[in-house]
């Protein structure tokens, strides 16, 4: 199964990125990606300033998931996840 690597817009979208067969070209993609994105927003962010604009503070949200193909990918990626109980101590 191989590694997907997933940049989210600004609806909440996955748009694929990425694809590997090991965890060590995923994580080296990953990497690549989130730096590009954080250069990307700095930019962004002087250009906005340059014309009076709001800026977005944050760049986009990158993940890495491993899956059987990318439709399950982008699925897991998209559901949302139960709270862990263990987080909120015992309710003993």
């Amino acid at each position: 199964m191989p590694y997907y690597v997933f940049r989210f817009g600004p609806l909440g979208l996955p748009q694929k990125l990425a694809e590997a067969t090991s965890y060590r070209e995923a994580k080296a993609l990953l990497n690549a990606a989130r730096a590009k994105a954080q250069t990307e927003s700095v930019v962004d962010s002087v250009t906005q300033l340059s014309r009076l604009q709001p800026a977005s503070s944050e760049p986009p949200l990158i993940r890495m998931i491993f899956a059987t193909n990318e439709i399950e990918a982008a699925d897991l990626l998209t559901q949302p996840r139960a709270p862990d109980p263990s987080a909120y101590g015992a309710d003993d």
